[in-house]
């Protein structure tokens, strides 16, 4: 698959390149309107904002979702090239049973595990680096994004040239579509969206304020046919066969937002366990979607890469850093040590099942002696890769305080998470830092959530 992402030596934010009428307009709308665009948005800790998402030409973003949708299926691909059921890639993967109590070993690799996903994608030069791959539905976001999008853009239409500035289309109204269509549930059926305890995003740790927080969600449930109700996991029960129930009522399927080994146990969590073990109730997406994000899949993909055809491989080559199993298995291992101990200012040390930055270790935020007991307590552990270190391009923003109202100016690290719903980008989420902020880029270590709006040119 050939592309031309990043060809132009075009940044991802194209803000610069706007009319400076348009620009001069937009900032001064911007600064005033702000706080009432991001008034009520969970997400981000802190207090800063940015007074602008990134303004993104639709070209870009449509080459983009083309680009994240070959690399899903080369990502399936590689998996399917070791193992063809679910419980045979889990016992490849090394993942732990335990880890995953609602996973069904016998369901197979199929397209089905496409249905939903989120890369975490960096600028280097221009050019998307996918540094990681979220190939599941427990993805955070989908509504910040989509309301951040909307109200930029709605602030921006009034503008001369706002007619050509428009919202990318609905992420929640794209993952609610294809949750009927890929589960294939009938008019009115009944989904569950329980809300939980671990890993909820800041500002959502409250089970009533993470209850308000997906109304809109239900809205858009209702909206394509299906009775969508959110509930506090222990209000989920089991019923005569273990046909799941919630307030005395089958569930036909859940949504679900969380990982279930972060989980801690419940009464809820256990009906919801009983009822997906003895098939009476549809979930998306299955668990078996996780054990694709794990990152093993992007060390497979370079090890696999000198036998695809030649499009995948420069498709690799230029958009996935490379990426290697660590420890290496074999005779290999202590000659990629050696590499990783030589290299340390070039390389990232990850777990391949942890996300939102959690032990992650950047080599050049580190000297050699930290940089040595991480690669050694990652040998003894097991199950890491290292990664070439992608030094990020920047993105220049104003932030306002929402306290104080000050203005200042930065440039930032920035991660770009186009939402991919049936293979089709949809919102964009974007997370990056603040004045004066570290180089990890979560939510829970201080980055922002933002998005972007989309750019026609004349």
């Amino acid at each position: 698959m050939e592309n031309n992402l990043g060809s132009s030596r075009r940044s991802f934010d194209i803000w610069s390149e706007l009319a400076p009428s348009f620009r001069e307009s937009a900032l001064a709308r911007s600064v005033t309107g702000a706080r009432s665009v991001h008034d009520g948005i969970s997400g981000s800790m802190g207090t800063w904002r940015p007074v602008r998402p990134s303004f993104v030409d639709r070209s870009h973003y449509d080459e983009l979702g083309r680009v994240s949708a070959r690399l899903m299926r080369l990502i399936l691909d590689a998996c399917r090239r070791r193992a063809t059921t679910v419980g045979e890639l889990q016992d490849v993967l090394g993942v732990d049973e335990a880890d995953t109590p609602l996973l069904s070993r016998t369901e197979l690799l199929g397209d089905h595990l496409l249905v939903a996903a989120r890369p975490d994608i960096v600028y280097r030069s221009g050019v998307p680096r996918f540094v990681e791959f979220n190939i599941d539905g427990a993805l955070g976001g989908t509504l910040q994004a989509d309301l951040l999008a909307a109200r930029f853009r709605d602030l921006y239409r009034p503008l001369p040239g706002g007619d050509r500035i428009d919202a990318p289309p609905s992420a929640v109204d794209s993952r609610f579509a294809e949750i009927r269509t890929s589960l294939g549930l009938s008019e009115g059926a009944r989904v569950a969206i329980p809300v939980f305890s671990k890993g909820a995003a800041p500002g959502l740790e409250d089970p009533d304020a993470f209850l308000a927080w997906l109304a809109p969600m239900c809205e858009s449930g209702r909206r394509h046919g299906m009775d969508t109700v959110a509930c506090p996991m222990d209000r989920l029960e089991t019923g005569e066969d273990d046909v799941l129930l919630l307030d005395g009522r089958r569930v036909d399927a859940v949504f679900r937002l969380f990982l279930s080994f972060d989980q801690p146990p419940s009464p809820g969590l256990d009906a919801l366990v009983r009822s997906v073990r003895a098939g009476r109730v549809r979930m998306h997406t299955s668990e078996a979607t996780w054990l694709l994000s794990d990152k093993t899949t992007m060390a497979w993909l370079w090890a696999d890469k000198d036998a695809l055809p030649g499009d995948d491989q420069r498709l690799i080559e230029r958009h996935l850093p490379w990426t290697a199993l660590f420890p290496a298995p074999g005779p290999d291992g202590d000659a990629l040590l050696r590499h990783a101990l030589a290299h340390r200012t070039e390389l990232v040390l990850k777990p391949v099942g942890g996300y939102g930055g959690g032990g992650v270790v950047l080599g050049p935020e580190v000297r050699d002696e930290e940089w040595r007991r991480a690669l050694e307590d990652a040998r003894w552990a097991g199950r890491h890769i290292l990664q070439t270190h992608v030094t990020p391009d920047r993105l220049a923003l104003d932030f306002q305080d929402q306290e104080t109202g000050a203005l200042e100016h930065a440039e930032v690290p920035f991660v770009v998470g186009p939402f991919m719903f049936g293979g089709a980008p949809s919102g964009v989420l974007v997370r990056h830092g603040v004045p004066g902020g570290g180089p990890v880029l979560n939510a829970h270590h201080g980055a922002l959530m933002s998005s972007v709006v989309l750019v026609d040119r004349c």
